[in-house]
C-alpha cells in the first residue's frame, strides 16, 4: 500500500460480529473503526499507517473510561521502580482479546502499546484518529470529549488487515462557549482560540508540585482539564 486510496471491500458482516464481541462479550468501553487511507493522507510520510503497516486495511481504536481520579494515576511498582498506569493495564488487556479474536478469524494486528505509541507511532494523534471514527470530537483542551466519559479517557490504536468497515464521521466543536478547562489550566497552555501549546503543559504536568500523591506508591499529573470538563455521563464531579 503507498500514499494513495487503495480500494478493498469491507465486510460487513464481520464487522458487525467484532463489534459484537468487543462491546458484549469484552466490555470494551470506547471502540472506533478508523480509514486507514485517511490517516494516511493526514500523517507525515515515513510515519504514516502504510509505512509502518502496508498490510493494514484499517485502523481500531481502543479507548477506556476513567471512572475515578485514582485510575487516572500511576502506580509504583517499588519505592523507586517503574511507574505503571491502572487504566493501560486495562487497555493492553483488551487489545490481547481483540488479537485472539482476529487471529481466530485468520488475519492479525500490529501495534496497539499503550506505553508511548511502541510499533503503532503514526504521525497522527490518537485522538484524531479517534475523532475521525465518531468516537468523539477535540475539545478545546485538545483532548478528545466522548458522549459517555467527556475527556476523561485513555487510548490506544492497532492497525489490522482484517476487512473491517470503517466509519467516515465529520464531527464539530461541541464545547460552544465553554471556557471552563482554559479558566483551570495553570499552564496556559489552553490558548481559547484553537490553538494548544502541547510543550507548555507537558512541563508543567511533569513537574513535581503539580502532582497530587495519594501515597508513597500512586501519583496523578495535573488533571485539572479532565476534572473541570462538564461533558461525559460519567463525571469524577458527580454524586460526590
Amino acid at each position: 500500500m503507498n500514499g494513495s486510496r487503495e480500494t478493498f471491500i469491507p465486510d460487513p458482516k464481520l464487522t458487525e460480529e467484532f463489534r459484537r464481541y468487543c462491546t458484549e462479550e469484552c466490555g470494551i468501553d470506547l471502540l472506533g473503526i478508523a480509514d486507514v487511507n485517511r490517516i494516511n493522507e493526514n500523517a507525515r510520510p515515513g510515519r504514516r499507517a502504510c509505512d509502518l503497516y502496508p498490510a493494514a486495511r484499517a485502523v481500531l481504536v481502543i479507548g477506556v473510561g476513567l471512572l475515578d481520579p485514582f485510575t487516572r494515576g500511576w502506580v509504583r511498582s517499588g519505592n523507586s521502580g517503574p511507574f505503571y498506569s491502572l487504566a493501560l493495564l486495562e487497555l493492553e488487556r483488551r487489545c490481547w482479546l481483540i488479537r485472539r479474536f482476529l487471529r481466530q478469524k485468520g488475519y492479525q494486528c500490529y501495534g496497539g502499546d499503550a506505553y508511548g505509541g511502541g510499533l503503532f507511532s503514526c504521525g497522527s494523534r490518537f485522538s484524531n484518529i479517534a475523532e475521525s471514527c465518531g468516537m468523539g470530537y477535540i475539545g478545546r483542551s485538545n483532548a478528545l470529549v466522548t458522549e459517555k466519559y467527556g475527556p476523561r479517557i485513555n487510548l490506544v490504536c492497532m492497525g489490522t488487515n482484517a476487512p473491517l468497515e470503517p466509519a467516515d464521521v465529520h464531527p464539530e466543536l461541541q464545547c460552544g462557549s465553554c471556557r471552563a478547562c482554559q479558566n483551570a489550566c495553570i499552564s496556559g497552555a489552553i490558548m481559547g482560540d484553537g490553538y494548544f501549546h502541547q510543550r507548555q503543559c507537558e512541563c508543567m504536568i511533569n513537574s513535581s508540585p503539580n502532582k497530587r500523591y495519594y501515597s508513597d506508591h500512586v501519583d496523578q499529573d495535573c488533571d485539572r482539564c479532565l476534572a473541570v470538563c462538564p461533558k461525559g455521563d460519567y463525571h469524577w464531579r458527580k454524586n460526590r
